[in-house]
Order: structure tokens, then C-alpha cells, then sequence
């Protein structure tokens, strides 16, 4: 039993929970207590039963944009036909269900008892030749049923005040191999349909025990974090956090806010979904790949090129699990976008500005203060001297010319410590030196 009293939801959500419903053995009843309306009256659809209680609405399915306008005539026919799938699947007026969709459409009473759905110029068309015909639903409205007028239109099947009264108006009956919720006329019905002497009732549902699954605290958490605004800006807080430790010496508070809002964008998808830990490892691979172009690998290749498709890939996959492929390709822009204009704002901006400037060494080493650097000149005068070697040169290490210390490369093979060595080439502050043999 589903107690539905919403006025709507997320249509991609809407159709998971349809697909849910469809895909289950287990007889279901929504029990609209108060409104479905929207997304809420498309899962009562899907539904076996449907019971009202007084003064209960059900309705008004059109697709809206986050702003609350409407959506182009694509998504319009899409969930047009989802409805009005779902409606025949159960033995719903499918007609009734489009006009809670499309508000083009006119929805008509017939003298026979009849509902059905018009186009405008078939209404105006029957109009001209007299017909006579109720108004249920004009041109230019969506339909919502009051719990009366949905009884009325056979739309939904029941009355109910509370669920104790559900419970107590339904059996569990197997009809032709098929196990449905029905009330006594349903059964007397369904007799004489299929023939059927006999029906094996199976449960009563008068004294049923009743399991209340409530949504708990660890439950709105993972909702929370799986949102998808929040998780966009979780995995955009964590590639910058961790963009900023790779351009910062030794290991600090940016990392680990990296890693901890990228573990929290994976493991609330993980609670969900088991296979987002494939996604997961893929992108700590993607990590590692980039890591290993940029200190080990020179230049920036084939393994940069893999981690990036990695990392977005599995970010990819795991929106795709969640929502739809349009909706995935969309979060995923914006958490690009979002990562993008954040590195920007933290390399280039915030710098400049005075709370961080006061976070930052200012000290100018001035020739005033008695500072001084050494010119390319100055290297020229090592040109051709000789020296000994301090450390190992593997092939950077430090030399003593004369009487300082200088930083050299050798243009041969290693040189170990102590040896001697002689400068045979200066480009700029780079002085190259070879082994010198001793005499």
C-alpha cells in the first residue's frame, strides 16, 4: 500500500517508481490520502487499486521545468505516453489520463456514459452537428479529479478515511493465475469474466499486520547527498581541493577536503547503487594515471589523456545510474563548469583580494634591503674553471668552484662526490660540468 499525499516530484524518479511497481508480483494500492498530484497521480496509476479518501485530488500531470514553467512538447509526449501506457496496462480510462497531461485536449461525456478525449476541431466538429456533450475537462486546462468525480468516472476504485478501513474493504484473490486486491463486487466480477466457480482467496487483509516503512534519518542523508545540485557540488568542491594540493608543496586542509567531498559524492551513489564502486575505482585509476603524467611521465600524453576520459567517465556513470541520460549529460556539464570557474577563482582571483593576501609572504628581497642576485654574467665566469663535486651528480647536484657553492648538471655520465670537475658549458643560470681526470 503506497500513502501518496504529494503535489509532485521528479518526473525521471516518477518513472523508476512506475517501472518498480510494474516489474513486482505483489498486488498494490495507492491510497491517496489527500492529493496525488503530478508525479503522485502517475505512480497511483501504476498502482492496482486506487483508493481516495474525502476530499482527496488526483491530477494535473504536466510537465514543469525547475522554475515552475512548462516544458517543450518532447517531454510532453513523452510522459503523455507513459501515462497513458500506465493507465491501460491497469483497465484505467487511458483518455482520462491523458487530459491530466495535455491541456490541448478536451475531454468529453458522452449520452452512452462514455469519456473520451477530442481534439479541439473534433469537438467543435460534433458540436455543429448537435451532439450533446459534457464538459469534463475544457481546452486549455489540465484535469484533476475530485475523490467523488474519480469514483464516478470509475477512475479510482475506493473509499477510505484511514488505512485501517483500507485494509478492511480488501481481500487478496488469485483470478486466473493472477493475484490482485479486489473488493467483493471486484470478485463477483471477475467471476463472471472468466468463468471461474470458485475464487481461492489466499490473505485476508482484515487483520493483516502492518509494516509502517518510514523514511529514517541515514535515508535523508543519502537523498541529500545524492540531490543532484549537491552532489554536483560535492564533486566539484573535491577535483578542486584536489587540483590544489597538486599545485601546492607537501599534503594539507585542501586535500583533504578533496578527498572527503569526492568519498562523499561516490559513497552516497554507492548506499544507492552497488555498482557505482566499479565507478569508484575507475576514477581513483584516472587520478592515478594524471599523477603519473605529472611527476613521472614528461610532458603530458597518453596516460594525461586516459585519466581525464577516466575520471569523467565514471562521474558519467554515475549519473547516468541515478537519472536519465539527458539528465546525466547536464549535471555533468555543470559540475565541469562549476570545477572550471572555481580553479579560476582560486588561482587568479581570491589571491588579489585582502583576507587572503594577508595568508601570503610579501617580503621583496630588495637590492635597498641588501639583496642580490646573481646575473647570467656572473655565471659566465665560471666558464672553464675547475671545482670538486659536494654531492653525487645524478645528473643535477651542487659544486664548489672556487669558494662557492654552485648549482651544476653534468653533461656525462654521474659523477660521485669529491671528484673533480670542470665547467665546459653556461646557458643562463645553468652551469654544465664534466668529470676531470686525476693527474
Amino acid at each position: 500500500v503506497f500513502d501518496v499525499d504529494t503535489p509532485g516530484g521528479r518526473v525521471d524518479s516518477a518513472v523508476n517508481i512506475i517501472r518498480a511497481i510494474q516489474n513486482t508480483q505483489i498486488p498494490t494500492i495507492a491510497f491517496v490520502n489527500r492529493q496525488a498530484i503530478s508525479a503522485g497521480a502517475m505512480i497511483s496509476i501504476a498502482c492496482n487499486q486506487i483508493v481516495m479518501t474525502s476530499g482527496g485530488t488526483i491530477g494535473d500531470s504536466a510537465p514543469v521545468n525547475i522554475q515552475g514553467q512548462e516544458v517543450g512538447e518532447k517531454a510532453i509526449s513523452y510522459i503523455q505516453g507513459t501515462i497513458r501506457a500506465t493507465a491501460e496496462r491497469e483497465n484505467r480510462n487511458p483518455d482520462i489520463a491523458e487530459a491530466m497531461v495535455d491541456k490541448e485536449l478536451v475531454l468529453v461525456k458522452l449520452n452512452d456514459g462514455q469519456i473520451i478525449k477530442l481534439l479541439p476541431e473534433e469537438y467543435a466538429a460534433r458540436e455543429e452537428t448537435g451532439e450533446e456533450m459534457e464538459i469534463l475537462c475544457a481546452q486549455g486546462k489540465l484535469l484533476t479529479l475530485s475523490t467523488q468525480q474519480a469514483l464516478e468516472y470509475e477512475f479510482a476504485d475506493a473509499q477510505a478515511e484511514t488505512l485501517t478501513e483500507l485494509l478492511a474493504q480488501y481481500e487478496i484473490v488469485e483470478v486466473a493465475g493472477t493475484k490482485l486486491p479486489l473488493t467483493e463486487e471486484d470478485i463477483m466480477q471477475r467471476q463472471r469474466e472468466y468463468g471461474v466457480s470458485q475464487v481461492n482467496r489466499l490473505k485476508s487483509l482484515v487483520d493483516a499486520s502492518v509494516t509502517k516503512v518510514r523514511t529514517t534519518l541515514a535515508d535523508r542523508i543519502v537523498f541529500f547527498i545524492t540531490n543532484p545540485f549537491i552532489s554536483s557540488l560535492l564533486l566539484s568542491l573535491g577535483l578542486l581541493g584536489i587540483f590544489i594540493e597538486v599545485r601546492s608543496p607537501g599534503f594539507g586542509v585542501p586535500g583533504l577536503l578533496g578527498i572527503l567531498c569526492v568519498g562523499l559524492f561516490f559513497g552516497g551513489h554507492m548506499l544507492t547503487r552497488i555498482d557505482a564502486g566499479w565507478a569508484f575505482l575507475l576514477f581513483l585509476l584516472g587520478i592515478a594515471l594524471i599523477a603519473l603524467e605529472v611527476f613521472v611521465i614528461p610532458g603530458f600524453g597518453i596516460a594525461g589523456i586516459l585519466g581525464i576520459i577516466m575520471m569523467l567517465g565514471s562521474v558519467f556513470f554515475v549519473f547516468d545510474g541515478a537519472y536519465n541520460l539527458r539528465t546525466a549529460v547536464l549535471w555533468l556539464s555543470i559540475s565541469v563548469i562549476m570545477t572550471s570557474a572555481l580553479a579560476i577563482l582560486a588561482v587568479f582571483i581570491l589571491p588579489e583580494t585582502p583576507i587572503f593576501q594577508r595568508f601570503a609572504l610579501s617580503t621583496v628581497m630588495d637590492a635597498d634591503l641588501g639583496y642580490h642576485s646573481s646575473s647570467p654574467e656572473d655565471f659566465q665566469a665560471y666558464l672553464g674553471q675547475s671545482g670538486t663535486a659536494l654531492t653525487p651528480l645524478r645528473p643535477a647536484g651542487t659544486a664548489k668552484i672556487g669558494d662557492k657553492r654552485v648549482d651544476v648538471v653534468t653533461v656525462g655520465d654521474f659523477i660521485h662526490a669529491n671528484r673533480r670537475i670542470r665547467v665546459v658549458e653556461v646557458e643562463g643560470p645553468k652551469v654544465f660540468v664534466e668529470a676531470v681526470e686525476d693527474s
